[in-house]
């Protein structure tokens, strides 16, 4: 009897409920020509969509028409030292934390897979690149119309890929893994695989961009990829302006803290670089293990702290085309500034730029003053943390 009361009584409170919500609706539909600012869509439909998007449209069945840039990389596991380029770094500064040794400390070595170019298939001979390139890859370069063709040799112990951005692949190009993705998704550690990737005018630089636009790529096999140190840049130019004097005119930097907690080489790392490492103190001890973890965490330029490397030099009042990258997780939004220079993006004046993770940015920088100044997140504290560049200005 209780029962069939309660099951009665929720009856009637849905049948109210259901009735006041009648009740409500009519009444706002009533006064809905009353509202002075009723709201109106955020973004009005496109009168003519395919017309907006006609270039794209017509781009996808027009030939590429230009040539294939041959490149031969393989992922390498090295030894990083995220301060070989560093001046000194004064023990009672902040960035001494992140490159001090003690037994909660690695200190500044580490190691790491990296993607390196070779000159040749025979993959004996790096080829060279300036001091300033850091751990980030090789700069895969084309102009728009070009076809890239990468010949990765994954000569790591785990699985790896190369993921692009910008540029198009096929479904078996694409370099990421996921639900349903294909075994042509990532290289097995000691496989080789060719990855083609088209450039498409949408791929390069706009009337406002310079001569090149930067885009990056990664391996895509675990989220902790580009931790490992696996990440690089492509650049595309405008055709017949993929020359020496362009290349020379150009400055590529990745902004990101690099998350060594993350990557599948800190064992590694601990065991074989950090005897000095506690593990019994860190695994027993709150304390020391938040201090371990921190430590781990590199804020970081092209992979170094505080680097002052001696070929990144620009000439007073000559445009340099400056390529900056995003990666890293939700801790890196970074506020991008330049000492003594004259900024612009997108052929206006800017004093600093903002940098997510996985954007990228080309900006024209002229130097003003000779000297020594730094770049990077200038004015805050992943800067203190490490995030600058020293760069040197000559007359």
């Amino acid at each position: 009897m209780i029962l069939r009361c309660y099951h009665l009584l929720l009856l009637l409170s849905l049948l109210l409920l259901q009735a006041q919500l009648i009740v409500s609706q009519s009444s706002s539909e009533d006064n809905d020509d009353h509202i002075p600012d009723k709201p109106a869509p955020y973004i009005p439909r496109p009168v003519d969509y395919e017309g907006d998007f006609k270039i794209l449209h017509d781009e996808l069945n027009e030939p590429l028409n230009g040539v294939d840039r041959e490149y031969y990389v393989a992922i390498d596991e090295i030894i990083w030292d995220y301060t070989q380029y560093s001046s000194d770094i004064p023990n009672n500064t902040a960035t001494h934390f992140w490159t001090t040794t003690s037994s909660t400390q690695v200190g500044n070595k580490y190691y790491k897979a990296v993607y390196r170019e070779y000159t040749d298939n025979t993959y004996t001979t790096l080829k060279s690149r300036p001091q300033w390139q850091g751990l980030l890859g090789p700069i895969l370069r084309a102009e728009v119309g070009d076809t890239l063709r990468v010949h990765l040799w994954n000569k790591a112990s785990h699985d790896f890929s190369m993921h692009p951005h910008g540029v198009f692949y096929e479904f078996e190009m694409e370099g990421a893994v996921y639900k349903d993705a294909t075994e042509n998704s990532f290289v097995k550690a000691g496989d080789n695989y060719t990855y083609v990737w088209q450039v498409a005018p949408r791929a390069g630089p706009g009337p406002k961009d310079g001569d090149s636009l930067v885009w990056g790529y990664h391996s895509h096999v675990h989220e902790s990829d580009i931790f490992n140190g696996l990440f690089g840049a492509i650049l595309v130019y405008r055709r017949g302006f993929l020359n020496e004097t362009t290349i020379a005119k150009d400055v590529v930097t990745a902004l990101f803290a690099i998350n060594e907690n993350h990557s599948h080489y800190l064992s590694n790392t601990v065991h074989r670089l950090a005897h000095h490492v506690d593990l019994d103190l860190i695994k027993n001890n709150p304390k020391a293990m938040r201090e371990f973890r921190l430590s781990n965490i590199k804020r970081s330029i092209n992979g170094m702290i505080m680097a002052e490397p001696t070929d990144l030099i620009l000439k007073q009042d000559t445009t340099t085309q400056w390529h900056v990258l995003g990666w890293g997780s939700f801790n890196d939004i970074q506020m991008i500034s330049w000492q003594q220079a004259q900024v612009s993006m997108f052929d206006s004046p800017v004093s600093q730029i903002r940098l997510l993770p996985a954007s990228f940015r080309t900006l024209q920088v002229t130097p003003d003053t000779p000297g020594t100044f730094q770049f990077g997140f200038v004015n805050g504290e992943p800067g203190i943390e490490g995030m600058i560049m020293y760069y040197h200005v000559e007359e």
